[in-house]
């Protein structure tokens, strides 16, 4: 039975576009002189370029390159590594770091770069692949950009930033209103898909909706068989599928293995989704592939999702994340089957959008769920809510709008109006930091409704003010009192200068021309 149904799942990924790196198998060797020397002639392959980082000599040697000066810069990647020393800079395309210290901090090193620390083991692995390392490679693009519904900046004001935070192997970066990815350095972890509130930045290979069909397909394929709900236990491609079939997949017929790339390349809406479809658990196993990766992003997110299910009464359903290389304790948290109560299986298929993905699975379970609020209160970092605009403090400067990444926040056209579409807003806070009356605060929530979040609602308007002189409306009244307010007192706003603000612009500049 098992073997039918991660068949059903088997599906075949090509990656649209490969990332290529080429190594002429010039190795940097950094460390203490004594610890170099001994390592040199196993890396006598290599064209060598050694730099202590004490005062003991390299010994002289017609494969190495001794480096005298300290090394002050260090960054790239496998083929393209850049080492500055004084005022000298080396061109390398490998790094083996022995420093006390390791020169490239990121808590995932780029390829090519080795820093195994007094992990002998780490050690040995390094002198091996080194030598292995002299060629041209390859890897998949993990990602997809869509720069369009990116949050991150609009007009210098700075919005979400939460790709650049996540992502351990620090290949994001900030380029103005929009985000750099450097396909180099990223090695497709999935932190950045998991905490992105738009979707703008997705992973892609396999995308969301190839993820959430192939689901479907072993589900449909499981229930041929079995009618207790599956239990679903996310792994990895590497070592999590070597130990699974080293023991033979040892776990009960209700557990339904779902092999991944990475295991935080599937998120909420795919979480849900699975909850949706009749899951009765979900446990993401770590089994260890990337000791440099901590998950704290997708472990975060499934405490949200585990919120949200006990707002719907579904807390006898969980997210859980197990950390463990023990295939026997993994067995033991699978050994027993949850009780769940039933709930009639989804019926809606994948398609490659965050946040569409989320609500269709929230709005079936709200279906089904024995509680049925209005709406659910989220954490500060969600990425459904509301806005909430202070109207006495608001003078329609339509600040917000004009930052807005994403449309929620949007203008009355012809009349000083603010309006809003919350099934539009990413909570990335551009409309609060821009409002320059502190007059917006961001409120995380979902409501059910989804046509009465998708309905633009009227957050404030004000009266028209005309001008004094032609009556052309041109501003608020709240506006004019507002500068009129902060401009009194000022020597250069006094008597004609201050009755100038009530005026449109054209007649303000005739004004000034009369007087």
């Amino acid at each position: 039975m098992l073997k039918a149904v991660v068949e059903a799942g088997e599906i075949s990924i090509e990656p649209e576009e490969q990332i290529s790196f080429e190594s002429r198998g010039r190795c940097l060797l950094i460390g203490p002189g004594a610890v170099l020397n001994r390592l040199i002639p196993r890396l006598s392959t290599l064209e060598l370029y050694a730099a202590a980082t004490d005062e003991h000599e390299i010994e002289d040697s017609e494969t190495v390159t001794v480096i005298r000066q300290r090394l002050s810069e260090l960054s790239g990647w496998l083929g393209a590594f850049h080492a500055r020393f004084g005022e000298h800079e080396l061109s390398v395309d490998l790094v083996l770091d022995l420093s006390e210290s390791r020169r490239i901090q990121s808590k995932v090193a780029p390829l090519g770069y080795f820093a195994p620390s007094d992990d002998p083991q780490a050690l040995a692995e390094a002198l091996q692949q080194l030598p292995e390392l002299v060629g041209e490679f390859d890897k998949p693009r993990f990602f997809d950009y869509k720069p369009d519904i990116c949050a991150h900046s609009r007009r210098g004001v700075t919005g979400c930033s939460n790709c650049i935070e996540a992502c351990p192997a620090e290949a994001i970066s900030s380029g103005g209103d929009l985000i750099n990815v450097n396909p180099n350095l990223c090695q497709g972890c999935g932190s950045c898909t998991v905490v992105c509130p738009s979707g703008a930045i997705s992973y892609a290979l396999p995308t969301l909706d190839v993820s959430i069909n192939r689901l479907r397909q072993m589900l449909q394929e499981y229930h041929s068989y079995q009618s207790q709900p599956p239990q679903l236990l996310i792994h990895d491609e590497n070592l999590g599928q070597q130990q699974l079939e080293a023991y033979d997949y040892p776990f009960a017929d209700d557990v339904l293995p779902f092999s991944i790339e990475e295991i935080g390349a599937l998120g909420q809406p795919f979480w849900l989704s699975a909850f949706a479809y009749g899951v009765s658990r979900i446990v993401v196993w770590d089994a260890g592939s990337h000791d440099d990766h901590d998950w704290q992003e997708l472990q975060r997110s499934m405490q949200e999702s585990n919120a949200m299910l006990a707002e719907l009464g579904l807390s006898d359903r969980r997210i859980e994340y197990l950390h463990s290389r023990d295939i026997d304790t993994l067995q033991s948290v699978l050994s027993q089957s949850p009780q769940v109560s039933e709930i009639e299986a989804a019926r809606f298929a994948g398609i490659n959008d965050k946040r569409r993905m989320t609500t269709m699975a929230l709005t079936h379970l709200h279906e089904q769920a024995p509680e049925k609020p209005e709406r659910m209160t989220l954490t500060a970092d969600a990425a459904f809510g509301e806005i909430l605009v202070d109207k006495q403090a608001c003078t329609l400067c339509m600040s917000c709008v004009s930052v807005c990444p994403v449309g929620a926040v949007v203008d009355g056209v012809d009349k000083p109006q603010l309006h809003f579409i919350e099934d539009l807003c990413v909570q990335c806070g551009m409309c609060e930091t821009a409002c320059p009356e502190d007059a917006i605060d961001l409120s995380p929530r979902y409501v059910f409704d989804r046509n009465q979040a998708r309905q633009k609602r009227l957050l404030h308007e004000e009266p028209v003010f005309n001008c004094i002189s032609c009556n052309k409306p041109f501003a608020t009244q709240k506006m004019i009192d507002t500068m009129i307010g902060k401009l009194a007192d000022h020597p250069m706003f006094q008597g004609q200068a201050l009755e100038r603000l009530k005026m449109c612009e054209d007649c303000r500049v005739k004004s000034m021309f009369k007087h």
